[in-house]
């Protein structure tokens, strides 16, 4: 299995071998008592609900192992924040700090760093909601403990602080723990950041410290790594099930041949959990084909009913009556793109949001938009609304089976930020320039430019599996491949030249 890179570690220097990579966004501190360490923070923030005794009291807090090597335990921490802790706050900013201790009490690590929450934050201000920090970082073979702080920067004294063990692993286990997902995909060669709080082995997982399952959306997905023996390829069997609070299997699935290369293979799938009563639930992965007995990794859920989720009044304006006049379903289809025109603080916010409580974020967030609201109308909104039209009509996609969001395509998704370009060139059949592409020449492009930020765009349909990708921009906000110039074709390249001076270095 092509192992991820390790983008957080916390080792001591003996024995630890050649120094680590230094990556883009990993903060390498100094002078810390003997130990290399690294702590990655996935930039960002998740809505998550949590019990009102966990965003009261204390973090709630998961930790999910991964085997790395047989020095090597990469740890992943899913911590909830909750937002009690700015009750007697006079700021939105709050600290999240971090330490791991060994056995013997000695601190081999601490970090912190500062999250600004903005001005969205009355909007969460609700019982049961927490933002999610994730964190990783690897350990030796050993017991330690990961002692976890949050609280907001003016008002240190009422914090919430939670203290975990965790054990490395001593050989390579059976299987990986178990995560448990809204969403689990493969994640696309040029994305740089898709909402995951997690991605493993070429995979983006949307986990957070509890999980709950909501009826408007019934699939739990999951993740593992299973792990080969003695460095040989090796087959297991594999079976989900579902037990009760009572430890009963109320739903078992046919188990699986599962062929794991000897360094390991990830293992993921989903499960609908249509008509599962309310109530907490453990999902146990039962793997057959190992001496001792099948092996079982188990996560738990809670599946949570109508009745629970937060019920929020929508705020007044010209937009909430549209809002309340939708279903569930439509609503996710006409605003769930507002996430693309959000920070990336906000956006893990919103996507996690049950309908209710979007419905309230969206009547604030387009009356707080309202560019003159002495008047009955709000244009960022009507704008919005029209954006939508367009790019369902225009830049919708499938992939393979799957029918993408428009919001979701490149093209839809810088539409709906930008609107329409002051600048666009289309070329659907451009000359045939001998490459080697899946329409026998060069692929169809477009480019779009816009006066106001000088961005330029390109896109083009190197197959028509795959859709339009952006695979170059001038906005360094966006992912520009690092061939772009080789797939785009000299038709679009001298159109690139000749209409905007643009062209790859060194040419």
């Amino acid at each position: 299995m092509r192992r991820r890179a390790i983008t957080g570690m916390c080792l001591p220097e003996s024995g630890l071998g050649s120094s680590p990579e230094r990556r883009a966004g990993v903060r390498w501190p100094r002078g810390l008592g003997g130990v290399v360490c690294a702590v990655a923070v996935i930039l960002g923030t998740g809505l998550v609900p949590a019990s009102a005794q966990d965003a009261g009291s204390a973090l709630d807090v998961t930790l999910l192992r991964t085997w790395e090597s047989a020095d090597l335990t990469v740890v992943d921490g899913l911590v909830s924040v909750p937002l009690s802790i700015f009750s007697a706050a006079t700021t939105d900013t709050y600290r999240f700090e971090l330490a791991v201790f060994d056995a013997a009490g000695t601190q081999l690590y601490s970090e912190g760093w500062e999250r600004e929450v903005g001005a969205a934050l009355d909007s969460y201000r609700v019982e049961g909601v927490a933002l999610l920090e994730a964190v990783q970082f690897g350990i030796k073979p050993g017991r330690y403990e990961v002692e976890l702080r949050a609280y907001a920067t003016d008002s240190p004294t009422l914090g919430v602080s939670a203290r975990v063990p965790i054990e490395a692993y001593a050989e390579v286990p059976v299987a990986s723990d178990l995560f448990l997902a809204s969403r689990v995909e493969p994640l696309r060669e040029e994305a740089v950041d898709g909402g995951w709080s997690v991605t493993h082995a070429g995979y983006g997982i949307a986990a957070a410290s509890s999980t709950r399952v909501l009826p408007d959306a019934p699939d739990l997905y999951y993740y593992l790594e299973l792990y080969g023996r003695g460095g040989v390829q090796r087959s297991v069997a594999v079976a989900a099930e579902v037990l009760g609070e009572n430890g009963r299997v109320v739903y078992r699935t046919p188990e699986k041949t599962v062929s794991v290369a000897a360094s390991g293979s990830p293992f993921t799938g989903h499960l609908s959990l249509v008509g599962l009563p309310p109530g907490d639930y453990t999902l146990a992965m039962q793997i057959e084909g190992e001496p001792g007995g099948p092996p079982t990794v188990s996560s738990p859920f809670r599946m949570v009913d109508h009745e629970q989720l937060a019920s929020l009044e929508v705020t007044e304006g010209p937009q909430s009556a549209y809002l309340s006049s939708l279903s569930d379903k439509e609503l996710a289809a006409t605003f769930g793109g507002v996430s693309q025109i959000l920070s990336d603080t906000e956006r893990r916010l919103f996507e996690e949001l049950p309908p209710d409580a979007m419905r309230r974020y969206l009547a604030d967030f387009f009356h707080r938009q309202d560019p003159d609201r002495s008047t009955p109308h709000n244009e960022f909104f009507e704008e919005y609304i029209e954006r939508v039209g367009t790019i369902r009509m225009k830049y919708g996609e499938d992939v393979g089976t799957t029918e993408r969001e428009p919001w979701r395509t490149d093209r839809g998704r810088i539409y709906l930020r930008y609107g329409e370009p002051n600048t666009r060139i289309a070329e659907y059949f451009p000359a045939d320039a001998g490459l080697p592409t899946t329409f026998g020449g060069e692929p169809p492009y477009e480019i779009w430019r816009y006066n106001d930020t000088g961005f330029a765009y390109l896109f083009v349909q190197e197959n028509r599996a795959e859709g339009w990708r952006l695979i170059y921009s001038t906005d360094t906000e966006e992912t520009t491949l690092a061939d772009w110039w080789r797939r785009a074709g000299g038709s679009a390249m001298r159109d690139l030249r000749d209409n905007f001076g643009i062209r790859p270095l060194g040419n």
